[in-house]
């Protein structure tokens, strides 16, 4: 360990922090715009987390190595959109998560030591005797790594190889990702040193066993009359501005608020004209004569179509139904189209015919790259387990052993069926131009595979084609009339009621994105869109964007409302309390019309007879599921009938859906009470509730 501990010391410790795309290209919008001379130590701050400031410099170096870690431990070139998401979501979430956290470790002394780090990365172990006794296991992710997972065995000789082989200078990139993963690691056992006392410091103590036994176990049964809130019309109450003010004083803290801006805008699409669909068929139409006579349609495709050639063997069933038929039937050099196919136009020139395999089942073995192997190793290996099959040996044993294609190696490396699209080219070649029983050694991307063609299709006859196509997209002069249009709605819309009414006087129909927060990055049917989101947390209620280019389209957005982190203010929820607090008058002149009306009723049923009402029944209600049958939860009433005695009836009682009068039948309260039992389902239930944490 020796070796981890001189990595460490050179790589130092890397945190995944990735706050979010947005405050990327804020910060970098500026640089560009400003020029790097005018950022202040300020402007380079992007975010604050709980008086902590988060650096634009720390953010794009940390936002790299959390890619390249990507990268390298999926054996991706590239990450796609959504990876990119999670990513930023996931280390957004850590950077949060380290700072807080991080505050607390040190306030409760929470460490790892390196002895213990060490322990947890390689395990442990006592000589006894002369014998080596394994006293802790490595780190469940470290054994993962080096574990076959056909036989379940821990390889300790190769974890020792392998952080030996990070020492050597050429597995550089590897070391930084052995430090970022060790990093997280010790984040882990920190998070799980801190939430264990956490868990451990809450616990039920004998008068809340006692009290849940008593809830659990208590049930009531009652027969009931109740009249819903809305019998009462609304104009039979009022509401003054002077009591919803009174009460959104009193109930601010209800009306928090978290930050969202809701916005209007237009959307000019960026659509080929007519005319561009013209200029792309007469291209594609007079470029038919020279595409014929050139010596390689191939070279002729690479140096004039939208799209390369593709070396590929079509089927009948590949080709377009227009000229399918037209190529199947002509000979090499023939010229079909142009015709229109996925919003391109195409000539379509047959190079040759041949018969081929429409499909193949192989079975591979991949020795693929490491740190421990480069490619000569890598390719040295494949043809020694190529020559070890030639002479005898099993394949499928082999491809268990050795294969590094986890999908299919516990099953011989059996690819199934597939069709030459499904494979890299070179694989395909091999697979599509051979014969059944060869093994071949091929390279591919991925490393070397040792490949064996189990069985081929029959042969079919088959089109090599070479596609002139010209896609159908707008013209810079298109783009510019858009834009053009654009400009003038923009120039017209300078504020919100004249966005209002230029967008009704073009007749065009506006589209809504509300209460979005200021971390989203996509609006509803609109990608790319963060740009949009920033601009909305910069500008105030009623202003009016400039034109956002979305690459398809153009945007021009006005901002409808604000909601600030916070209370909410009393015009945004002035509805809303009118509503509450016309149904608390209902209610309360619901409760005083009946108290008057049953003041000499003695029974339910009398009670029923005075109001005109059906008596109901409720059975076995408990305050854990205070919900009465064909009227919803109401815990208030089911929390009164319990304090009630056998046959008492009630006053009106207010409920959350009207107003009860209630008449208990039963009631059960438990006298004697498991509390042993009791104490151990509240602490197993706290334990699931703590479990989340």
């Amino acid at each position: 360990m020796a070796t981890l501990q001189k990595i460490r010391n050179k790589g130092g410790v890397l945190v995944a922090v990735v706050i979010g795309l947005a405050l990327l290209a804020f910060i970098l919008g500026d640089m560009l715009n400003n020029g790097p001379s005018v950022l202040s130590k300020k402007r380079l701050e992007v975010a604050e987390i709980d008086g902590n400031a988060i650096n634009i410099m720390d953010y794009n170096q940390k936002i790299e190595e959390l890619s390249d870690f990507y990268k390298r431990s999926y054996n991706l070139q590239n990450l796609d959109n959504q990876t990119l998401e999670s990513i930023k979501e996931e280390t957004w979430r850590t950077t949060v998560q380290e700072i807080i956290l991080g505050k607390a470790y040190k306030k409760l002394g929470i460490n790892v030591s390196n002895d213990e780090l060490i322990t947890m990365l390689q395990g442990d172990s006592i000589n006894s005797g002369g014998v080596n006794v394994i006293m802790d296991e490595p780190h469940p992710i470290i054994k993962n790594w080096f574990t076959n997972p056909e036989t379940g065995e821990f390889n300790r000789f190769q974890m020792v190889n392998y952080f030996n082989a990070i020492s050597n200078p050429a597995y550089k990139d590897e070391q930084k990702r052995w430090i970022f993963l060790e990093n997280q690691i010790v984040e882990g056992r920190l998070k799980e040193k801190y939430f264990t006392l956490v868990r451990n410091g809450i616990q039920p103590s004998k008068l809340d066993a006692k009290f849940y036994a008593q809830e659990s176990g208590s049930s009531v049964d009652f027969s009931f009359v109740y009249e819903n809130f809305t019998t009462i019309p609304d104009d039979q109450v009022s509401v003054s501005d002077s009591e919803i003010e009174k009460y959104y004083e009193l109930h601010k803290n209800e009306y928090k608020q978290v930050d969202g801006r809701s916005i209007e805008y237009v959307v000019y699409e960026l659509l080929p004209s007519k005319e561009d669909d013209e200029n792309a068929h007469s291209f594609v139409k007079e470029s038919k004569t020279a595409f014929q006579r050139a010596e390689s349609g191939v070279a002729f495709v690479n140096t004039n179509s939208d799209k390369p050639y593709i070396d590929k063997n079509y089927s009948r069933s590949d080709l377009s139904p227009i000229i399918a038929d037209s190529i199947f039937n002509a000979t090499p050099g023939f010229v079909a189209g142009p015709y229109f196919e996925n919003g391109s136009y195409k000539l379509t020139r047959l190079i040759e015919f041949s018969n081929v395999p429409d499909s193949v089942r192989a079975r591979h073995i991949l020795i693929s790259l490491s740190v421990q192997r480069d490619e000569l190793r890598a390719k040295e290996i494949a043809d020694s387990l190529k020559t070890l099959i030639d002479n005898g040996a099993d394949f499928n044993s082999l491809a268990r052993d050795f294969s590094a294609d986890d999908n299919n190696k516990n099953i011989g490396g059996d690819l199934g069926w597939f069709t030459e699209d499904r494979m890299v080219k070179s694989f395909a070649d091999a697979c599509f131009s051979g014969k059944t029983g060869d093994i071949t050694v091929v390279k591919t991307n991925y490393g070397y595979h040792v490949v064996k063609i189990e069985i081929q299709s029959p042969k079919v006859k088959k089109a090599k084609i070479a596609i002139l196509e010209r896609e159908v997209t707008p013209s810079d002069e298109t783009n510019q009339e858009i834009y053009s249009k654009a400009v003038d709605f923009a120039a017209k819309s300078v504020d919100l009621s004249k966005f209002r009414a230029s967008y009704e006087a073009a007749k065009i129909t506006p589209r809504f994105a509300t209460d979005f927060g200021p971390n989203e990055n996509i609006l509803p049917g609109l990608e790319s869109s963060r740009e949009i989101i920033r601009w909305a947390y910069e500008h105030d209620k009623g202003n009016v964007s400039n034109i956002f280019d979305l690459s398809d389209r153009y945007v021009i957005a006005a901002l409808t409302d604000v909601k600030e982190k916070g209370i909410a203010p009393l015009e945004s929820v002035k509805a809303e309390i009118e509503t509450t607090l016309k149904k608390e008058k209902k209610m309360e002149k619901l409760a005083s019309d009946i108290k008057t009306k049953i003041a000499s009723s003695s029974t339910i049923e009398d009670v029923a007879s005075v109001l005109g009402k059906q008596i109901a029944e409720a059975q076995k209600v408990r305050f854990a599921n205070p919900y009465v049958n064909n009227v919803g939860l109401e815990p208030v009433v089911v929390s009164k009938a319990l304090s009630m005695s056998n046959g008492q009836l009630s006053a009106p009682i207010t409920g959350a859906n009207g107003v009860f009068v209630i008449q208990i039948s039963n009631i059960e309260i438990p006298e004697n009470t498991d509390l042993a039992s009791a104490e151990f389902r509240l602490k197993y239930g706290l334990k699931g509730y703590l479990r989340r944490l």
